[in-house]
């Protein structure tokens, strides 16, 4: 059942926020309780206290109390969580033709904003039922191997190049799976080194170019979870980096 508290909080998520997960929950504790205005300024200003990237967070949560009539100043920062999520992975060229990756942490946040005479009330609330039992999901049921057909496709895959790498985007892993369907359409779940990355429509072109000549149809399924990690990498394709000025996998 939700609790009038419940139905007047405003909550903001967001999911692979750039920072790492002890520090957006050190930075939560900070402001917990605290007027929501005051946190926002506490988090963006603070003398070596600042995480600019939950003061951005509150900023979407005051905006959309505006609109829902609730003054910024009558809000306080009620609850929040921060958990780690999967790592952002980009590529960096360094001098002298050498390359690596970076990795950027991340976590998954969510911030609770609520007026706060309802605040006050919720906390001295009798404690909540505990939450029942997550249900148990079945492992999923391994997939067979790749057809004859399946992996024709695979193998034209092979000429399609990641731009910035100079690489196939087979042997960087970018390709997950190759699956055919009754009628005949090619189902191509892919990934590349991060969601932001902009080559989604080149690669795409890409690949309508090789399969046209095959004559295949197909689709493309983006799958970003889980995130892709240099360890995808085949061994031929680590070889290529090699050549190229990548010293660490």
């Amino acid at each position: 059942m939700t609790t009038l508290a419940e139905a007047i909080d405003i909550t903001v998520r967001e999911s692979q926020l750039r920072v790492a997960e002890p520090e957006a929950s050190a930075a939560l504790e900070r402001v917990m309780g605290e007027p929501a205005v005051e946190a926002r300024a506490q988090l963006r200003f603070a003398p070596g206290l600042t995480c600019e990237q939950l003061a951005r967070m509150l900023d979407t949560a005051l905006v959309r109390a505006q609109e829902r009539g609730l003054a910024g100043d009558a809000l306080v920062v009620s609850g929040g969580s921060a958990v780690a999520a999967e790592d952002i992975v980009r590529v960096r060229r360094k001098a002298h033709g050498i390359a690596d990756w970076i990795r950027s942490a991340t976590s998954d946040v969510t911030i609770v904003l609520r007026p706060k005479g309802l605040a006050a009330a919720a906390s001295v609330a009798p404690p909540a039922a505990p939450p029942a039992e997550t249900p148990v999901v079945p492992p999923t049921r391994p997939r067979v191997p790749e057809t004859e057909a399946e992996l024709a496709v695979r193998e034209a895959l092979y000429d399609v190049i990641d731009p910035d790498l100079g690489v196939n985007i087979v042997d960087l892993g970018f390709v997950r799976r190759v699956e055919i369907a009754d009628d005949g359409v090619a189902t191509i779940t892919m990934t590349l080194t991060s969601a932001a990355c902009p080559l989604t429509v080149v690669m795409e072109s890409q690949i309508r170019t090789v399969l046209s000549e095959m004559g295949t149809e197909y689709v493309v399924q983006w799958e970003w979870l889980p995130s892709w990690r240099p360890h995808d990498i085949s061994e031929d394709g680590r070889d290529q980096l090699r050549a190229i000025g990548f010293t660490a996998f």
